[in-house]
């Protein structure tokens, strides 16, 4: 299948239109113009604005989409690699400046045990691996390649925070069939071109305790307003 994601990065980087759709697999449509990706820190979620003061050290971003954040982290003097699995991404990341900018896939990291201070999940990405079990191994080797004083900075949307019935009814479709009310299926739509399904966790602090618990972390704080929000993830 086409790379969707990265076509999507790049045009957002060259500032042609990225309008793009994702599809939830029950039907459910949102609508995005890609701007997102290439925010200016004034721009971003209050809650990653509140988690960026977190960050020191060096720094992993993983799922660096178009490098937004690892870019705000260079110009502030800070040792960043940026990884993602989509080839355009990478290609985007490094056309805006990015330095250090590696096409790798979050299951298979390729660091050294304590390389790392900071991990960054922007965006969604602490679900980026769908089932809980496959965030649950995520975090053991983010546990392994970082530092013992190390912390993971981990955002979410909580998923039970809505008042939208087609929500409530997938949440309650989830949970009869066992899973997490936030595990969602999805794929992108972009210039006539359907991505494949994936799925993506959306947890609410509790399950992110949880899970973090599982794997040697766990959920210290949580930065932001309850809908969107950061968990600073720290060793146990």
């Amino acid at each position: 299948m086409p790379d969707l994601f990265g076509e999507i990065m790049k045009d957002a980087v060259n500032g042609d239109p990225a309008y793009h759709s994702t599809e939830r697999d029950d039907g459910y449509i949102t609508e995005s113009s890609g701007v997102q990706y290439v925010a200016s820190f004034e721009d971003w979620h209050e809650a990653e604005k509140l988690a960026i003061d977190y960050v020191r050290g060096r720094v992993l971003d993983i799922g660096c989409g178009a490098g937004r954040v690892t870019l705000y982290l260079q110009d502030n003097g800070l040792d960043v690699i940026a990884i993602d699995v989509s080839p355009g991404a990478i290609e985007a990341s490094k056309s805006r400046g990015v330095e250090n900018a590696q096409l790798m896939d979050v299951k298979n990291l390729e660091f050294p045990d304590d390389t790392f201070d900071t991990i960054i999940l922007f965006g969604n990405n602490f679900g980026i691996l769908g089932e809980p079990s496959n965030v649950v191994q995520m975090l053991r080797k983010l546990h392994q390649v970082t530092t013992k004083d190390a912390i993971v900075l981990a955002c979410s949307i909580n998923p039970v925070i809505t008042e939208n019935p087609l929500h409530h009814k997938y949440h309650e479709n989830n949970r009869a069939r066992g899973n997490p009310p936030g595990l969602i299926k999805l794929r992108l739509n972009y210039k006539d071109a359907v991505g494949d399904w994936w799925e993506l966790l959306l947890a609410e602090p509790q399950l992110m305790s949880d899970i973090a618990d599982q794997a040697g972390w766990r959920l210290d704080e949580s930065l932001g307003p309850p809908e969107y929000y950061v968990g600073v993830l720290r060793k146990r």
